[in-house]
């Protein structure tokens, strides 16, 4: 039996394991990370990689290991400009340098020994402990249980976007686990979004595809150098949510503190630059209706109307509580409490949602805010979590 078992091997999973093992809150050989790929931020680097974003939003502060400036190290250890590694007054990290600092902690605290592939469809508790049950029917018994889901499985498709794709549109997803972008033709290309990842897709493809790329999105690209006010981040607002005892009231503070399809100002100034070179066309408008026909998709808007070869969808993902089919009967079991929004209701100290069970990520913001989600809002669950179990 494993003392702890996290659910989920991403950003946030990958962050509590390093925190739980150089906290010494548990050893390697008792500690079990089950994931459906075959490594540590797979589905991370996938989507980075998808969208060729060159740098993080996030400062450079914000990593997986306990140390704040352990990136800052590891970066002045390998030499050469910093300039390369960081980027703008918050020293942002570059892709490659993030992903090798990950790599690097991982290999530090043997990461991979605890790895488990597979995916979890069954959790029971048990006398006093967790059954995990994977599809294949393995099991594996813990005393601990962490679910540290993300959202990546829940790409959100428009209506219109679905019904197409049945009728055998070249329509895709960024996201989309099992198509990665697979586009033949060399015809027009548009893209759906206004977000971060619709305009790095966008660039990406006007570099690609020059002057066969349009970005349509419904507002005017609306910039803030981060996804949410920085003093989410600290005391200035977390003490006010924290007062907040009514939880719904608490999802409209988090709904209204993000800023939602967002992007950093020199993103912006790309979008421009690349549509004065000709490489790419901005159009602010919705899609009212759709049309396939003649191997063509059609796109009705409410200002004109364009035609296109392929469709790149970069409109995010469904907000519903990742994992919550196959959670559904462990919370009717167990009486876990749910808000009314569908997410988990959980100890404020220490994320614990129902004995020796507790969560992290999206699945923790009615706790941990609006950044939950982010590598920040990793660090502060796994803190807390770690934490608790030091009291």
């Amino acid at each position: 039996m494993f003392e702890w078992t996290i659910i989920g091997g991403g950003i946030q999973g990958s962050t509590l394991a390093t925190y739980l093992i150089k906290r010494n809150g548990t050893s390697i050989s008792n500690l079990a990370i089950i994931d459906p790929h075959r490594e540590p931020l797979f589905t991370w680097k996938k989507c980075t990689k998808t969208v060729e974003m060159p740098f993080l939003r996030s400062p450079s502060i914000h990593h997986l290991d306990v140390d704040p400036f352990s990136l800052e190290k590891y970066a002045k250890a390998k030499g050469g400009k910093m300039s390369a590694h960081f980027y703008g007054p918050y020293d942002r990290p570059s892709l490659s340098i993030f992903n090798e600092h990950c790599d690097s902690l991982f290999e530090e605290i043997e990461l991979k020994k605890s790895w488990i592939q597979g995916r979890v469809n069954k959790l029971q508790r048990v006398d006093k402990h967790w059954l995990v049950t994977l599809m294949g029917e393995r099991q594996i018994k813990s005393k601990n249980v962490v679910l540290a889901m993300g959202l990546s499985d829940q790409p959100c498709w428009p209506g219109w976007a679905s019904e197409l794709k049945v009728q055998g549109a070249n329509i895709h997803h960024i996201y989309d686990n099992n198509e990665n972008q697979h586009i033949s033709s060399e015809g027009e290309i548009v893209i759906i979004g206004g977000g971060i990842s619709a305009i790095h897709t966008a660039l990406k493809w006007s570099n690609l595809r020059p002057g066969k790329v349009k970005l349509l999105t419904r507002h005017p690209l609306r910039t803030h150098q981060f996804d949410s006010d920085p003093g989410w981040l600290g005391p200035k607002k977390m003490k006010s949510f924290e007062k907040v005892t009514c939880l719904e009231e608490r999802r409209k503070i988090i709904a209204n503190a993000r800023f939602r399809g967002s992007i950093p100002q020199e993103l912006k100034m790309k979008v421009i630059s690349a549509g004065r070179e000709g490489r790419l066309e901005l159009l602010i408008d919705n899609v009212s209706k759709a049309l396939y026909e003649k191997e063509e998709i059609v796109l009705e808007l409410e200002k004109t109307s364009i035609r296109t070869d392929h469709v790149l969808l970069a409109t995010g993902f469904h907000a519903s509580p990742p994992g919550i089919e196959w959670l559904q009967p462990t919370i009717e079991k167990e009486q876990l409490h749910c808000a009314n929004c569908g997410y988990p209701i959980v100890s404020e100290d220490s994320l614990q949602w129902g004995e020796n069970l507790y969560v992290m990520g999206a699945l923790a913001e009615l706790v941990i805010g609006p950044v939950s989600r982010n590598i920040s809002g990793a660090r502060r669950g796994a803190e807390r979590i770690v934490q608790s179990q030091m009291r």
